[in-house]
């Protein structure tokens, strides 16, 4: 197919094969056409002239080979298919080079080629199809390549066609046993290049299940060639393969694995390599992205310390992630059931938790809810689900927002308990690091979640009996700005708490602060004189107690202001023993009916006369 105009980045092509001149100005094989500029051309061929040469493994045998390279931040496919020269001799080849910026270049597109026809997508004059069918005319070698749409050759190999899937599937027949060997001979030397001989499987096969265990483990770099005569040319790729009867050259610097040999005793990391197969195989590649190390390990010492830290029990290595979403589904192994039911797994389950998405930690709930019941002896780990999905609820509320976990919880709400135990532990931590602790939007959510009335009222009883007095009062009178029915029922709990002259002294402090919550009252009892007066009695009970003596009479009447509300007048002379601090009360609301009733005289407070009765002359 022809690709369309892209205007996206580019790559670039190159056709090598025989011929009696080359773009190079030498004759045998070398390069024919291209897109590449003079300067670009030579400084890719001294990369990769040695590297052209297809592999003949028997007469007639035209299957490719393939080659990846990297240059910093340049690279290079390399697809070698084995042909005869224009004078019918064997042991020549064609050879098409896609040259790119490395981050479009990359691994994935490098595997996705090697599975890929390339004519799909190449230049129509570069194809194999035009190039060995005859078809080009005189001159036609020489002719300039362009360039080649790099963003719609992605979309093709990566997106379009499956071939990554199809990787996958091949990759099923590569024996556990051999990529253990090579996963152990990468664990032990990272970056150490290697040399596989007599593959069972193609060379991109082997290199991309390697990749998918280890690639973002390992320090070093992921180029391969698939299909060598040997391992001895310049300048190779960190993973060569050659077929079964080729040979090694002394003296690389290589580490070889002889696919067609006897595996011998295996090293110290073998079986931890072979553990690690087994855990991605079995609980996919996104079990295995949540191991990976903060930086590349380029130490086989690196290695076994990141090995040991993941191995949470003997015969378990793994996140605990993966055993929390296989669990419901009764897909453990008895040591990872083991592990699981151990008390002791508790706080790495917690850690883990709390790393989740919300997305992720719903599902999980959901999951382990609707079949819990296949998971008896684990019931204790959903409780910590509850708990950190409590606290995400929580927390969002605090700043204003909801969360999505509220729905998942509103689908089967945690017990009672559960959410004064999770309330208890924030009002301490609160209260250890000096922060506020504002109760009523974890209230809100706690009602939004489906926590029954009476439940949410013990939880404000144990809010009461936590916190001081003078902090409640604080909290009545911010929570009466938005929430007057929540401040209500808080103010009346308060009222029940009996302390002593000194407990009330700070909560007294507050009072005066506010003229007795004047405002707040008026926003809890707007338009409501007697449930006004009910709510002052209770500010009173919290403060100067049930009988206010005539010293407990004044200072009320100093913290209530120089025109203090009636429907607090009325209260405290309901409250206050009889006698002089009766008097008292009964004096300023007579001070308070003349002013209002009798401007210009004394008890206006315009001729500053004070009244017989003043509390505070």
């Amino acid at each position: 197919m022809s690709l369309p105009e892209y205007a996206g980045p580019r790559a670039d092509m190159t056709v090598y094969r025989w011929s009696e001149r080359s773009l190079t100005g030498r004759g045998d094989v070398g390069p024919v056409t291209t897109s590449l500029d003079r300067d670009a051309l030579l400084r890719w061929n001294s990369r990769i002239e040695n590297m052209v040469w297809a592999t003949q493994d028997h007469p007639g045998d035209t299957t490719p080979g393939f080659v990846y390279v990297r240059y910093e931040d340049e690279a290079a496919v390399l697809r070698k298919l084995p042909v005869r020269d224009p004078h019918g001799r064997s042991g020549s080849t064609l050879t098409h080079v896609l040259t790119g910026p490395a981050a479009g270049v990359d691994l994935h597109l490098a595997l996705a080629a090697c599975r890929s026809d390339w004519d799909d997508w190449l230049p129509p004059r570069a194809r194999q199809s035009a190039l060995l069918g005859g078809h080009a005319g005189p001159g036609h070698d020489a002719g300039r390549l362009p360039p080649v749409p790099l963003g719609n050759v992605r979309r093709l190999l990566l997106e379009q066609e499956p071939l990554l899937d199809a990787l996958d599937a091949a990759a099923e027949d590569l024996p556990d046993a051999l990529l253990a060997r090579l996963a152990e001979a990468l664990m032990a030397e990272p970056g150490t290049p290697l040399t596989v001989i007599g593959s069972p499987v193609p060379g991109e096969v082997v290199v991309h299940a390697l990749a998918g265990l280890l690639g973002r483990v390992l320090a070093g770099g992921w180029t391969f060639a698939t299909r060598e005569e040997n391992d001895g040319a310049k300048d190779l790729p960190r993973f060569v393969f050659v077929r079964g009867d080729g040979a090694g050259v002394p003296h690389t610097g290589r580490r070889r694995i002889d696919a067609t040999a006897d595996a011998g005793p295996g090293g110290p990391l073998r079986d931890q390599a072979a553990r690690l197969i087994a855990f991605r195989r079995r609980r996919g590649p996104d079990a295995l992205t949540r191991l990976l190390p903060a930086q590349p390990l380029a130490s086989s010492a690196q290695v076994a310390d990141w090995v040991t830290r993941h191995q949470v029990a003997p015969g378990v290595m793994s996140d605990v992630t993966s055993l929390l979403e296989a669990a419901p589904h009764g897909d453990l192994s008895p040591e990872e059931d083991a592990y699981l039911r151990n008390p002791a797994a508790v706080p790495r389950v917690q850690m883990e938790l709390r790393r989740m998405s919300e997305g992720h930690l719903a599902r999980l709930l959901t999951t382990w809810r609707t079949r819990g019941t296949a998971t008896p002896s684990l019931r204790h780990l959903l409780r910590e689900m509850y708990v950190e999905a409590l606290h995400r609820c929580f927390d969002a509320a605090v700043h204003g927002g909801t969360s999505e976990l509220e729905g998942v919880l509103a689908a089967g709400p945690p017990d009672g308990r559960l959410v004064q135990e999770v309330l208890d532990h924030r009002m301490e931590l609160a209260g250890r690091r000096g922060e506020p602790f504002d109760v009523l939007p974890m209230f809100r959510a706690a009602g939004r979640i489906g926590i029954p009335v009476a439940e949410l009222d013990d939880l404000t009883d144990v809010l009461v009996d936590r916190l001081a007095t003078a902090d409640l009062l604080g909290e009545v009178d911010r929570i009466s700005r938005v929430a007057p029915a929540q401040a209500r029922a808080l103010l009346a709990r308060c009222a029940r708490r009996r302390g002593s002259s000194r407990q009330r002294r700070d909560p007294f402090d507050v009072l005066r602060r506010t003229r007795f919550l004047a405002d707040a009252v008026d926003r809890m009892a707007p338009h409501a004189p007697r449930q006004a007066v009910d709510l002052y009695r209770l500010l009173l009970s919290c403060t100067v107690g049930d009988s206010p003596g005539q010293r407990e009479v004044l200072a009320v009447l100093e913290a209530a202001g120089h025109s203090p509300s009636p429907a607090l007048l009325r209260a405290l002379l309901d409250t206050c023993r009889r006698g002089r601090a009766q008097d008292l009360v009964a004096g300023v609301v007579v001070e308070q009916y003349f002013r209002e009733h009798l401007p210009g005289t004394p008890y206006d407070g315009e001729h500053g006369a004070p009244s017989p009765r003043d509390p505070w002359h």
